[in-house]
């Protein structure tokens, strides 16, 4: 009887019993969040949680305030503390659970560039089994009409991590690049290699899957002469970095050049990329002219319309005319010299600050989404960089890294311009030769803006657009600090005789390849006398190429 009563007493404890490992501290509610795409289907979101006061509440699993001097997947500190104020954000999915004190709280949502932002107010009593739902729609379908986002360059966190943050960040590639650095080492050649244990070759990530796809490639580097990315590589093209500390290169020599580097890469089939343009530079004159460039990342650090204080000193911008005037003036003047180069960008993520995809690329791919066909779109330049707006860009019905061609006479075309942004912008404008020819004001909810005009032009050359904004994005005050803008890779046009006016780009970089050959004269380490004469001879194929490019006419 008695063991029968106490068998019956300890069952109605267990009933009313609470499991501390299930249940929230006193005082709290354990809120279990709902994420939904705009199909109804499960998603993943930044989310960002604050009650009346402006304090942040962290999921389960995430830290309140994480150490931004630490890599910690899972979480976005954006800010620096000083011109920004540091804001947490957490990385999850739907099914998430969220322990918080009964309140009014802000649940602020996103999810890439495309889908409607969430600020939703939620009041949370204190019973148990409450539930948010966030309802992520998107307000433009970019992929609906063939264009799809990724991210050129980053080198954290790993496979899964990317694969995870990218689905909330609304990415469809990434690319996780391989690297070495020299600056801690002490000595040349020694340092540290990252990622190499990701590298698969021509193979996915095994992350990957339907819609979603990781890849590892290789950030190839010296710091005067260039940064370059391979992506779609076989193999890892050695020694990965060259010359002194900083790059931590074999010995200390600043041999291979990148020439070497990318004309390897390229038999493997990759696409070779200028890292961060135009942080380091010295070579940029060389490679483009000799056709080893596929592309530049534009959008990666800083403002293109202005040179990055910090890396300007780092890579040691002095000297040259070319060093003084705006990254993005650069590359026009080499689009003025007939040289193709795609734009793209990546985020350089290396930390909890900036997000993965901060700096995108938008790809429209022939046929169906794939890594391959993506990373091909690239190299055929249809391509738009944002780091937000989203942009629509049309010449005759010609799209981004098409040519047309004209006869004698004046070259008139058809441009058609449409962007929008959920982050402002100032104004949506057509590029003619590096000029400006017309432009418009955004206005509405989304800042819309568009055109359609005639134009005629007297030279061929080639026509972009982009939509700029004055706003800084909060992804650190000296680093990653970006605008608001959108830049789409030009339609080129070919007018019978009259090629774009191209006499005073072609000086710049003629100057900049005599102080390329002065250097590797009196500073450049090689191995040998017969590695400087060859680097030697590759800046005199350069310079004849400009040579011609500055007396056409």
């Amino acid at each position: 009887m008695k063991r029968a009563l106490l068998a019956t007493l300890f069952a109605a404890l267990l009933l009313v019993a609470q499991f501390p490992t299930r249940e929230p501290y006193p005082g709290q509610a354990r809120v279990t969040l709902r994420i939904r795409d705009g199909s109804g289907q499960p998603a993943g979101v930044r989310l960002r949680v604050t009650n009346a006061a402006g304090e942040y509440f962290a999921p389960l699993g995430h830290l309140p305030q994480p150490d931004p001097s630490r890599r910690m997947s899972g979480d976005l500190l954006l800010g620096d503390g000083q011109t920004s104020p540091l804001e947490v954000h957490a990385y999850v999915y739907d099914g998430q659970q969220i322990d918080l004190p009964p309140d009014r709280y802000t649940f602020a949502a996103r999810k890439g560039f495309e889908y409607e932002p969430v600020n939703q107010a939620v009041e949370i009593r204190g019973q148990a089994g409450q539930t948010v739902t966030l309802d992520m729609r998107k307000f433009e379908d970019w992929e609906a009409k063939g264009w799809y986002p990724g991210d050129t360059h980053m080198h954290f966190p790993d496979p899964a991590g990317i694969r995870y943050e990218m689905e909330c960040e609304g990415l469809r590639v990434s690319s996780l690049l391989l690297l070495k650095s020299g600056y801690k080492s002490g000595r040349p050649g020694e340092g540290h290699l990252q990622n190499v244990e990701h590298f698969r070759g021509r193979e996915l990530q095994p992350v990957s899957s339907k819609g979603y796809f990781v890849k590892a490639g290789e950030e190839f580097r010296h710091g005067l002469l260039a940064h370059m990315i391979f992506q779609n590589l076989k193999s890892i093209v050695w020694p990965v970095s060259v010359g002194g500390l900083r790059e931590g290169g074999a010995g200390g020599f600043d041999w291979p050049w990148m020439l070497h580097a990318t004309a390897d890469a390229r038999e493997q089939g990759a696409l070779v990329t200028w890292a961060h343009w135009p942080y380091p530079t010295y070579e940029a004159p060389l490679d483009i002219a000799l056709g080893r460039i596929d592309s530049i990342d534009l959008l990666t650090t800083g403002s293109p319309f202005a040179h990055h204080p910090i890396l300007t000193e780092i890579y040691k911008l002095r000297g040259p005319k070319v060093y003084s005037i705006a990254p993005l003036d650069t590359y026009y003047h080499y689009l003025n010299c007939g040289f193709r180069v795609a734009l793209s960008s990546g985020s350089d993520k290396m930390a909890t600050n900036p997000p993965m995809g901060s700096a995108r690329t938008y790809v429209q791919t022939r046929g169906p989404l794939s890594y391959d066909s993506w990373i091909e779109g690239i190299r055929a330049g249809h391509t738009f960089v944002s780091t937000y707006p989203l942009l629509e860009f049309t010449v005759n019905g010609k799209g981004p890294g098409e040519t047309l061609r004209f006869g004698s006479g004046l070259v008139q075309v058809s441009v058609k311009a449409r962007a929008v942004s959920i982050e402002p912008y100032d104004v949506l404008e057509i590029v003619h030769n590096g000029k400006v020819i017309a432009s418009v004001k955004p206005q509405g909810a989304h800042s819309l803006a568009q055109m359609e005009k005639t134009l005629t032009l007297e030279r061929g050359g080639w026509i972009a657009a982009r939509a700029v904004g004055a706003k800084m994005l909060p992804y650190g005050a000296t680093w990653w600090q970006q605008p608001v803008m959108a830049h789409a890779t030009p339609v080129y046009l070919e007018a019978e005789g009259r090629p774009a006016a191209a006499a005073e780009s072609a000086e710049l970089f003629l100057e900049q390849l005599e102080f390329l050959r002065n250097w590797a004269e009196r500073e450049a380490r090689f191995p040998t006398p017969a590695n400087k004469a060859e680097a030697l001879g590759y800046i005199s194929k350069a310079q004849g190429i400009y040579e011609g490019v500055r007396n056409r006419r």
